[in-house]
């Protein structure tokens, strides 16, 4: 019978009242000092990428302690770190019968913190209730022969499931060495109902030392570790080290007070002139060791800078300094390398002006010398134009992007109308100590301006009168030959407005005559009228030396403008100079090219980025199977991620959005699959175009039929499949001499994903071969075949063989060659046959010849060749005869033999030969054998002679 009434209750559970709560102290290294430091207080410090303040206020972490020195040399202890620890890891359960003991031995500690603790601390009655319970443990170091409890850890009435851990301070220490004991005072559970094992994690060993660490920029971090799952990354964002500077510049406003006389600050700035160069002429984190008493060239330095803080568009419809720098080097570096790195922020070359480090670098400037076939040596300008492969239509800049948690992104900048031309050519690039997505975008389209009209560099020589710039300059050249008329020279005589040049010219009503005047300056005077045909009228007069340099321009005719790149001296006292073409209005197109579009704070001024390399790569997994997809994209962008949709068979399997560039699929069943992702906006919802790829989960097809090419010791095997195959399908091969042993699969040969050549076969012997498909989805069926090797003497190659080709060259494709030999001669080679692959010319001399050995699988090296001019008509027709191991009657037909002119046969038959001293020579002509002596007279004569 059943009860007739019963009472029933849920099982108590009390409530966990242990919480591990330690204190963590962290001393973090900044940098070199001194630093001008935080920006923000509490909102620039980041614990795992997270501030600690956020920007209305509030505390995203609670009882954070942050104390920072900025690393000047005379700089005092934080105040809050009066101590060194190094913690001993431990992390070993602590049983009531067995003790743990550490030793220490350093004689300069000054206390021990022991950290000890339970894994997990409840009972359990048998009806489920959970309740809390007691442990003991006591800390104890050894004094003579015994032990002293110097700290107790008890947990009374506690209850915990994770690991729960506190920590017990050791003071007055005896002398190293002593040890410390930690050991269970409650006897171990031994019922599975009581939980309390207890561990010890790690003891500290601490050093009261204030150290102030000179020119060093420190943070130190107190906090509760409790809200974190270990320690947590940390983040500082900072203005960094305080650079020299110009006495009269204001580096937050960018502003230039009066006429600079050479004299510096010190403060922070992010102008990239000046933070070069102070990594120049820094004696301590710099190169001022190595640079020793060179200078630099300050001045133009403050040129730079004055150029890097001009203001220009951010593409938001704002205004930004030209070029800023925020970097943080942490690692060794070439010193050329990282000064090429800062110049390169302000499009500029170091160079050595043969007094200085200065710079060169590009942007407008006037024009300080002109030059034409007049004034260089020869008369000789040369030309040469980059590759049309060197121009990029398109560039991907990557730069720290503070509005995405100052983490790498990338911008597209793209010559719409260059690409429809010439296609898309991309160069990726990386703006050092860019943060800033305009100067970024001026970084791509400075590249692509540049190559687009800049593409020409020319060469040409000055005697020292010439030598009239430095590199860096913009010069004129007007290259008569280039514009195919007389429209430079010099200047014959010059009377008043009316110059009489060295040459006859051509003017129209808007011709320009330019000249350098006795202070070197360019001058450019309207043509008035022409007296004769090298005489003209000006419209002022001309005050020029004679023989000074003159060009005349018009409508048709204008000087091209060039920027010095280099000056040498060459060893006639010529300067040899290297200039490349220079387009003045270059800047404003790049300053004034960028427009961002801002929405929520974010920039979203292109598409969304295409898919490209959509692969899916397959595998196992249990009953079933694993697909997983990947791709990339050109370029990124925030708020980006991607729709991937998963059809099988034509049904929809799934839909999801992933932020990576890859998912894993699990659990797919067998069948067609059609895999498609797009990129998509999650601030706008728009879409970008969809790449998809196919692929099937499903055990390979059965091979239609085997393929077999064979000679007398090879038998080569290739399966026919019905289909594409996939999923990395390769093929198993087995064999036998018979069918019956093949479909034991006894005798495996091996994998392939194309074809096996087996090379351990007999002549005239008939072999059957099996092949199965086998990709991760499974196995197909058996595809059976058979195959007689060719007979060794009939039929078959061997020796060596010559085949005539246009250029003599003989494939790299193995399977390519051992067709050739086949299709020319009608039949496979053998082991060790030789080819030799040769071109002729009309006179059937030969031009080119290389040889290989085929080896029973491929092609090979033979092991020996014999050079020399060895041609024989109707035998060997080549430069080279070559042989394996042995020649087998050669016929050598013409010509002569010569060794080292010590045996020599002419092509007459005459036989000279000389001894290696010199001693003597020896002749054989017609019927008639000659010994000579040293002295080169006959001493002796045997046989006829008239």
């Amino acid at each position: 019978m059943g009860k007739s009434s019963g009472k029933e209750k849920s099982p108590s559970i009390a409530s966990d009242n242990l919480e591990s709560k330690q204190q963590l102290s962290i001393i973090d290294i900044i940098g070199e000092g001194q630093i001008e430091g935080p920006i923000s207080g509490l909102k620039s410090i980041f614990l795992n990428k997270t501030p600690v303040q956020a920007d209305d206020g509030s505390y995203n972490f609670n009882g954070v302690e942050v104390e920072w020195t900025s690393g000047t040399q005379s700089q005092l202890p934080l105040s809050g770190f009066s101590e060194t620890q190094n913690e001993i890891p431990v992390s070993l359960e602590v049983k009531y019968k067995t003790p743990i003991v550490r030793t220490i031995t350093d004689p300069y500690i000054d206390r021990v913190r022991v950290t000890v603790g339970v894994s997990s601390l409840y009972g359990q009655t048998t009806s489920g209730d959970t309740y809390r319970t007691d442990v003991k443990l006591a800390v104890q170091i050894s004094v003579g022969n015994g032990w002293v409890t110097k700290k107790t850890v008890e947990l009374i009435d506690k209850k915990t499931r994770t690991q729960y851990l506190t920590s017990v301070i050791l003071d007055d220490l005896p002398s190293t060495p002593f040890n410390i004991r930690v050991a269970r005072i409650t006897p171990d559970s031994n019922s599975d109902l009581l939980v309390n094992n207890t561990v010890w994690s790690s003891y500290t060993e601490i050093y009261d030392a204030k150290l102030s660490y000179p020119n060093t920029a420190l943070v130190g971090l107190r906090f509760d570790s409790s809200q974190f799952n270990g320690v947590p990354s940390r983040t500082y964002l900072i203005r960094g080290i305080r650079c020299k500077i110009p006495n009269n510049y204001d580096p937050i406003l960018r502003t230039y007070n009066g006429i600079w006389l050479g004299e510096f600050k010190t403060e922070w700035t992010n102008n990239p002139a000046w933070i070069v160069y102070d990594i120049l002429k820094n004696n301590r984190y710099g190169m001022a060791r190595r640079f020793g008493q060179f200078s630099v060239d300050k001045f133009m330095l403050y040129s730079i800078a004055q150029y890097c803080d001009q203001l220009v568009d951010d593409g938001f419809g704002g205004l930004e300094p030209r070029f800023t720098c925020n970097c943080y080097i942490t690692e060794q570096s070439q010193a050329y390398d990282l000064i090429n790195n800062f110049f390169s922020i302000f499009r500029a070359l170091p160079i050595w002006d043969g007094m200085q480090l200065s710079a060169v670098i590009d942007r407008p400037g006037d024009t300080v010398a002109i030059y034409t076939n007049a004034n260089v040596v020869d008369g000789k300008f040369t030309y040469s134009s980059s590759a049309m492969k060197d121009r990029h239509t398109a560039v991907r800049v990557k730069y720290i992007d503070p509005n995405n948690g100052w983490e790498p992104v990338t911008e597209y900048v793209a010559d719409d109308e260059a690409i429809k031309r010439f296609g898309l050519n991309i160069l990726d690039v990386e703006a050092f100590g860019c943060t800033s997505r305009g100067q970024a975008h001026r970084t791509g389209k400075w590249i692509i301006t540049t190559e687009k009209y800049e593409r020409q560099t020319v060469n040409f020589s000055v005697g020292r009168a010439g030598l009239k710039h430095l590199p860096g300059d913009v010069i004129g050249i007007l290259d008569n030959e280039y514009v195919m008329s007389q429209s430079g020279g010099r200047i014959a005589a010059a009377v008043n407005n009316i110059v009489t040049l060295d040459r006859d010219v051509k003017i129209d009503k808007n011709s320009y005559l330019t000249y350098q005047d006795v202070n070197t300056k360019l001058v450019k005077v309207k043509v008035l009228s022409q007296k004769s045909s090298n005489t003209l009228v000006l419209e002022q007069n001309v005050n020029s030396d004679q023989w000074s340099t003159w060009i005349l321009t018009n409508i048709n005719v204008s000087l091209r403008l060039f920027k010095a790149l280099a000056i040498s001296e060459n060893d006639d006292g010529t300067h040899s100079i290297t200039a490349l073409e220079h387009e003045p209005k270059k800047e404003a197109i790049v300053d004034n090219g960028a427009v961002f579009a801002p929405a929520k704070n974010q920039s979203i001024s292109w598409g969304i980025p295409p898919i490209e390399g959509l692969a899916v790569s397959i595998t196992p997994d249990s009953d079933e199977y694993q697909a997983v997809l990947s791709w990339t994209t050109p370029r990124t962008m925030n708020h980006l991620e991607f729709q991937v949709a998963i059809l099988r068979n034509g049904n929809l399997v799934s839909r999801q959005n992933v932020v990576e560039m890859s998912v894993t699929m699990s659990n797919l069943d067998e069948g067609k699959y059609t895999a498609s992702v797009r990129g998509i906006s999650t601030e706008d919802g728009r879409l970008g175009d969809e790449s998809t790829v196919f692929f099937t989960i499903a055990a390979p097809e059965t091979p239609t039929q085997l393929v077999f090419a064979s000679t007398s010791n090879t038998v080569t095997i290739k399966p026919i499949m019905p289909s594409n195959v996939g999923l990395g399908t390769v093929f198993e091969y087995y064999k036998g001499t018979t069918l019956d042993e093949v479909r034991t699969m006894k005798n495996y040969l091996g994998r392939t994903s194309n074809k096996l050549i087996d090379a351990d076969v007999q002549a005239s012997t008939t072999y059957y071969y099996g092949v199965i498909a086998v990709n991760a989805a499974g196995r197909s069926g058996m595809c059976t075949g058979s195959a007689k090797t060719a007979d060794d003497t009939v039929g078959t190659a061997g020796g060596i063989f010559r085949i005539k080709t246009a250029d003599g060259v003989f494939p790299a494709n193995n399977d390519r060659a051992t067709q050739l030999f086949h299709d020319v001669l009608g039949m496979w080679p053998s082991r060790d046959t030789v080819l030799i692959v040769y071109s002729a010319d009309e006179n059937n001399n030969v031009t080119k010849t290389e040889t290989k050995m085929y080896d029973g699988a491929k092609w090979i090296e033979p092991a020996l060749f014999l050079d020399g001019n060895l041609l024989a008509t109707g035998s060997i027709n080549g430069d080279r005869l070559v042989a394996y191991s042995e020649i087998k009657s050669p016929i050598i037909r013409g010509g002569s033999i010569n060794i080292n002119d010590r045996f020599v046969v002419d092509s007459n038959g005459h036989l000279t030969v000389t001894a290696a001293d010199e001693l003597g020579k020896f002749t054989l002509k017609k019927n008639c054998m000659e010994f000579f002596d040293e002295k080169g007279f006959r001493v002796a004569r045997l046989g006829v002679w008239k």
